[in-house]
C-alpha cells in the first residue's frame, strides 16, 4: 500500500470548513483505522525486504563455506601435485606427454576426470602416452596413484610398463573398480598380490598382451568380486588354476593365446555359472571334449575354443539338449568332421567360425541362414557350388570366408542381390571356373574382395571396377584372366591393394593405368607373371610395393622410369596391411625377370624407405651406383644375372647395415669383395659367376691373375630357365605368396 493513499481525504476537509466534533468523530475513527492498516502493510513490506536480504546473505555465506571446504578453484592440491609427478615419470628420460597440464584446475586436464560433487580425481585414462622411442621400460610409482583416494578407473595401456615401484601401495585404492594395463611388458604377476581384503571394489582386471610368465598366481583369486578377467596374449602355462572356480560372479574370462596345456579344464567351465564370454583359444589343450559341458551355462553367449593343439570336440550327444543362445561361436581347428546339429537351434548367431576343421560335403543352407554377420569355413574340404542361402532369401552377412576349399563351378550371376550387405568376401583357393559376374559391382559396401587362386577366365567387367567405390583390397591373382589389367575409365577411389599377378594380361601398362581414374590411395600393386609391356606410368612409381617381375618390360630402364619427381627423398612409412591374415611391413620394388637394359637409374636410389630391391635377370649394364648407400633401410638387394661391371662401391659397406639378403652373382664385377659389417656374412652364392672378383668368401685370392676359360651365363640365357634367386623369395614370402 502506497503512503500517499493513507491521507487521500485531506483536500476535501479544507474545502468544506471545520465540522462539529460529534460529526467529526466517526470520520476520525475511520481514518485512524485506515492509517493503522497502512502502517501495518509498510511494516510487513519492510520485513519481507529484510528477510530477502538475509536469505541472500545467508546463501552467500553458505556457498562461501562450501567452496572453502570443497576447493572451488579445482582439484585438490595434493592430487594435482601427484599428477605432475606422474607426468615427470612417464616423460623420463625424455618425452612430451600431457603438454597441456599447466592450468590450476587439474580436473580439466587431458585424460583426467573428477567427481562433480567432490572434485576429487576418479578416472585416469593414460593410453599410449609414453614416447615409444624411449627404449627404457617405465616403472610407475604406485605411491603416486595411491594419492587418489576416490579413484575408480585406472587405465595405463601401451606405456612400456614392466612393473611398479611399491606395487603394494595400490591396495590403498579401495574404490578402484577397473584396472587396465594391457599392451605393456609386465612379467611378474605377483605385483598384483594385494592381499585378501585389498581392492574390494575391483571387478575388471586387464593384463592382456604383456609378458606375464608362469602360472596364474593364486593371489589373483583373492579378488572375489572380479567379473571380468582378461589375461590373453601372455606366456602363462601349465594347468589353469582351479581357484578360478571360486569366481562365482565371473562373466568374462579371456585366457586365449597363452601356453596352457593338459586336459581341457572341464570342471572349471562347469562351475562358471555366471559366465557370458569364455575365450580359451590358441593354447595347448588336448584330448576329447564333449560340447555338453557348456550345456548348463545358460548365460553363455560368446565362446571361443579355437586352435588348441590336438583338441577334438564332440558336438553330437543324445544326453543333452542345449539351452544356449549364442551370438559368437568360434570352433576353428577343433577337429570337427560335420556341422554341429545344435547350430540349427541357434537363431541369434552373429559370428560363426568353423575354419580349419575336417568338414566335407556342402554347407547346410540353414547354417548361413542362422548367421547374421560373419561366417568363416576356410581351410576345410567343402565342395559343390558356391554356398546357397536357405530358401534363396537375401543374406545379411557382412563377412564371408569360404577360401581354401574345393568349391567348383560358377559364381551366382545375382551374387550382388544374394549378399547385398557384404563388406568382406574371400573365395580364394578354390575351383571356381566362370567369368566374373558383373553383379559383383552391386556390392557397393565391399571393402575387400579376394578371388585369387581359382580358374576364373575372361576380362574384368567394367561394372566391377567402376561401381565399387568403397573397395580397398582387390585380389584376382593366379587365375586365367586376360585383356586390360584395368578396364578403361575404371574408378576405384579407395583402393589400397591390387593383385593381378599370375594372369594373362598382355596390354601396355600405360594403356591400362593412364586411362583410369587416379589411384591415389593405392599402396600395393602386384602385376607379376603377365605379359605387360613398358612404359610404366608415373603414378605407379609412388607405390610402397610395386611388383612387375616376369613380364615383357624391355628397353632402356631410364625410359621406363623417366620422372624424377615421383621418387621421394624423404623416408616413407612402411605399408601395414592385412591380407588373408598376414601382416606385411614392406617397402619395395621388383622388376626382375624382364628385358630391361641400361644402367641402374639414380631415381631408384633416392627411395630411402626401401626395404627390398630386386632387379635381377635383366640386361642391365654399367657400374653399381655409389648412390645405393642412400637406401639405409635396405634389407634385400638382388642385382644378379645382369651385365654389371666394375668394382664394388666401398661406401656400401658402412651404409647398408640392415642388409640380410644380397646377390650380385653372374655379372662382370671385378676387384675385392667387401669384408666389413653385413658383407662379412654372405656366402659364395652371393658372388659366384663374377670372374674378376676376389677375396673371401671366394677361393680366389686378390692379386692373382685369372684366365677366363668359360663365358659366364648371360642375362639373356637366364630367361630360358630361371631359378628364383633368394632375394625374390625374401621379397615375396611375406606378401606375394599369401595373396
Amino acid at each position: 500500500m502506497a503512503l500517499g493513499g493513507c491521507f487521500r481525504n485531506s483536500d476535501s476537509r479544507r474545502r468544506h470548513g471545520k465540522p462539529s466534533a460529534l460529526k467529526q468523530w466517526p470520520q476520525l475513527t475511520e481514518r485512524v483505522t485506515e492509517a493503522r492498516f497502512c502502517l501495518l502493510g509498510i511494516f510487513n513490506n519492510l520485513i519481507l525486504i529484510i528477510m530477502e536480504i538475509t536469505v541472500v546473505h545467508t546463501c552467500f555465506i553458505l556457498l562461501s563455506l562450501v567452496c572453502m571446504c570443497l576447493n572451488c578453484q579445482g582439484c585438490l592440491e595434493e592430487e594435482r601435485f601427484a599428477l605432475l609427478q606422474i607426468k615427470d615419470s612417464i616423460n623420463s628420460p625424455e618425452g612430451s606427454a600431457f603438454p597441456s597440464w599447466y592450468t590450476e584446475d587439474c580436473c580439466q586436464w587431458e585424460a583426467v576426470e573428477c567427481d562433480a560433487s567432490t572434485t576429487r580425481v576418479n578416472k585416469l585414462f593414460f593410453h599410449h602416452k609414453r614416447d615409444p622411442s624411449v627404449l627404457q621400460p617405465w616403472y610407475p610409482n604406485a605411491t603416486l596413484f595411491a594419492q587418489f583416494k576416490e579413484l575408480k578407473e585406472l587405465e595405463l595401456p601401451g606405456n612400456n610398463i614392466k612393473g611398479f615401484t611399491s606395487p603394494h601401495e595400490l591396495r590403498e585404492l579401495e574404490q578402484l573398480q577397473r584396472l587396465d594395463l594391457h599392451d605393456n611388458f609386465i612379467e611378474d604377476a605377483s605385483d598384483f598380490c594385494w592381499g585378501k581384503r585389498a581392492l574390494p571394489s575391483l571387478y575388471h582386471l586387464d593384463l592382456s598382451h604383456n609378458n606375464v610368465t608362469g602360472f596364474i598366481p593364486e593371489c589373483i583369486c583373492h579378488s572375489r568380486r572380479i567379473t571380468e578377467l582378461i589375461l590373453y596374449d601372455n606366456n602363462l602355462h601349465g594347468n589353469i588354476s582351479s581357484c578360478l572356480s571360486n569366481f562365482s560372479s565371473l562373466e568374462l574370462l579371456d585366457l586365449s593365446n597363452n601356453q596352457f596345456s593338459g586336459s581341457f579344464p572341464s570342471p572349471l567351465v562347469h562351475s562358471l555359472t555366471s559366465i557370458k564370454s569364455l575365450l580359451l583359444s590358441s593354447n595347448r589343450f588336448t584330448g576329447k571334449v564333449s560340447f555338453a559341458i557348456f550345456g548348463n551355462l545358460s548365460r553363455l553367449g560368446r565362446l571361443d575354443i579355437s586352435y588348441n593343439a590336438h583338441l577334438e570336440l564332440e558336438t553330437e550327444s543324445q544326453t543333452w539338449f542345449p539351452s544356449l543362445n549364442m551370438y559368437v561361436l568360434n570352433l576353428a581347428g577343433c577337429s570337427l568332421r560335420k556341422f554341429p546339429s545344435f547350430l540349427s537351434t541357434q537363431n541369434n548367431l552373429q559370428s560363426l567360425d568353423l575354419s580349419d576343421n575336417f568338414l566335407v560335403g556342402t554347407i547346410p543352407s540353414w547354417v548361413m541362414h542362422n548367421t547374421t554377420s560373419e561366417f568363416k569355413v576356410r581351410g576345410n574340404n567343402l565342395s559343390g557350388p558356391f554356398p546357397e542361402i536357405f530358401r534363396n532369401r537375401s543374406s545379411q552377412l557382412t563377412s564371408l570366408d569360404v577360401s581354401n576349399n574345393s568349391f567348383q563351378g560358377p559364381f551366382p550371376e545375382d551374387i550382388g542381390s544374394i549378399f547385398p550387405e557384404l563388406v568382406n568376401l574371400d573365395a580364394s583357393d578354390n575351383g571356381f571356373n566362370s567369368l566374373i559376374p558383373p553383379s559383383f559391382g552391386r556390392l557397393n559396401r565391399l571393402l575387400s574382395l579376394d578371388l585369387s587362386r581359382n580358374e576364373l577366365h575372361g576380362e574384368i567387367p567394367f561394372f566391377v571396377t567402376s561401381n565399387m567405390s568403397s573397395l580397398e583390397v582387390l585380389s584376382l591373382g593366379q587365375n586365367n584372366l586376360r585383356g586390360y589389367a584395368l578396364p578403361r575409365n575404371s574408378s576405384l577411389p579407395k583402393l589400397k591393394i591390387l593383385d593381378l599377378g599370375h594372369n594373362d594380361f598382355m596390354d601396355n601398362l600405360w594403356t591400362s593405368f593412364s586411362r583410369s581414374q587416379p589411384l591415389s590411395p593405392l599402396r600395393v600393386l602386384i602385376l607379376k607373371d603377365n605379359r605387360l609391356e613398358c612404359k610404366i606410368p608415373v603414378e605407379l612409381l609412388r607405390l610402397t610395393i610395386l611388383d612387375l617381375s616376369r613380364n615383357n618390360l624391355s628397353g632402356d630402364i631410364s625410359n621406363c622410369i623417366d620422372n624424377t619427381t615421383s621418387w621421394t627423398t624423404e623416408a616413407e612409412p612402411d605399408v601395414i596391411i592385412t591380407v588373408s591374415g598376414i601382416f606385411t611391413f614392406m617397402n619395395g620394388l621388383d622388376l626382375s625377370c624382364n628385358r630391361l637394359s641400361g644402367s641402374i637409374p639414380m631415381h631408384i636410389t633416392q627411395r630411402k624407405a626401401m626395404v627390398a630391391l630386386n632387379m635381377s635377370h635383366n640386361l642391365l649394364s654399367g657400374q653399381i651406383p655409389t648412390s645405393l648407400r642412400n637406401l639405409e633401410a635396405l634389407e634385400a638387394l638382388d642385382l644378379s644375372q645382369n651385365n654389371l661391371f666394375g668394382e664394388f662401391p666401398p661406401e656400401l659397406e658402412t651404409a647398408l647395415t640392415f642388409l640380410s639378403v644380397f646377390n650380385v652373382s653372374f655379372n662382370n664385377l671385378s676387384g675385392p669383395i667387401p669384408q666389413r659389417n653385413q658383407f662379412a656374412t654372405f656366402t659364395n652364392d652371393s658372388y659366384v659367376g663374377n670372374y674378376g672378383l676376389c677375396g673371401a668368401p671366394l677361393a680366389r685370392k686378390c692379386g692373382v691373375v685369372v684366365t677366363v676359360t668359360e663365358e659366364p651365363p648371360s642375362a639373356m640365357s637366364s630367361h630360358i630357365h630361371i631359378q628364383t634367386p633368394p632375394t625374390i623369395c625374401y621379397f615375396l614370402v611375406l606378401f606375394l605368396f599369401f595373396l
